[in-house]
């Protein structure tokens, strides 16, 4: 009975190291890690001087953006350009703060940029990238820091323009932050025309004026002599000859509603991923 009680101490310490050896090490929690462990989200890749690289494609937008994103499966059409032609160009979009950033994977990354008042009309932009305001300097050097190509646009409520008064305070404000993006000519800047409205949103004088803002974005006299500054004309690849939204594109033909259908998203959304994609690619600051 006494031999039986010295080995007592001997076997549970026996026990004990085989317990720790089972369960304290090669667990998924520590060492090297695991295939269960959840993949790190990307982070932007700057070039060997530091500066943003050219690779991360950045798209500020709200829903209709996110349409033509989720709609249009741009993240598979940049990834089959990529596979076409040797690039390695990563996509990068914030929608409202509510969502923030997603990274090139399509995931929601918990991060967003505050952009002041979640505003993205012309006024919007224009605080963004111009002020000295605390909010505006933080959420623009949030996007500038990381991106090389960075595009962005309003949503459809900017589309009707009450006047011509009105057409020129947008010009403005856009030729405003043109003078930003003069100061980082080695960026490349993708301004997107707004998108149209519902023919019963609108009415013909205020979408007549939405046109011509949009011509006026891709025309010489605002892209001429800035070669980091292009122009994606979203209202034209939206829009009917009568400067609506396309009848085939409506949600409903009987209410209003600006927001384009599957048709849309599924048509556009492609084509604009192949304008980032060739247009990040022929850049030459």
């Amino acid at each position: 009975m006494k031999n039986n009680l010295k080995t007592l101490p001997v076997i549970a310490l026996f026990l004990a190291l085989i317990v720790t050896f089972i369960f304290g090490c090669g667990s998924g929690t520590s060492g090297g890690g695991s295939s269960s462990s959840p993949t790190p989200t990307p982070t932007p890749t700057p070039t060997s001087s530091g500066e943003p690289s050219s690779e991360d494609l950045f798209f500020l937008h709200h829903s209709v953006g996110d349409g033509l994103i989720t709609g249009g499966n741009m993240r598979a059409e940049i990834a089959a350009y990529n596979s076409s032609h040797g690039t390695n160009f990563r996509f990068w979009d914030h929608g409202y703060n509510s969502d923030g950033l997603r990274d090139p994977n399509g995931n929601f990354t918990g991060t967003n940029y505050n952009i002041p008042n979640d505003n993205t009309d012309p006024e919007g932009l224009n605080y963004l990238f111009t002020s000295d305001s605390a909010d505006a300097a933080s959420a623009r050097a949030q996007i500038l820091n990381n991106y090389g190509v960075i595009a962005f646009k309003s949503c459809f409520t900017a589309a009707a323009i009450p006047d011509d008064a009105t057409l020129e305070e947008y010009k403005n404000y856009y030729l405003e932050i043109r003078n930003v993006f003069d100061a980082h000519p080695n960026q490349l800047f993708v301004v997107v025309s707004i998108p149209p409205r519902h023919r019963l949103e609108t009415n013909a004088a205020e979408a007549a004026r939405a046109r011509e803002f949009a011509n006026w974005l891709k025309s010489n006299t605002f892209l001429g002599g800035h070669n980091n500054v292009v122009c994606y004309d979203l209202f034209d690849e939206l829009a009917g000859a009568d400067n609506f939204l396309k009848y085939e594109y409506e949600q409903d033909h009987t209410v209003a509603e600006s927001h384009p259908n599957d048709l849309a998203n599924q048509t556009v959304g492609p084509d604009f991923a192949q304008f980032l994609c060739t247009s990040a690619a022929n850049f030459n600051p």
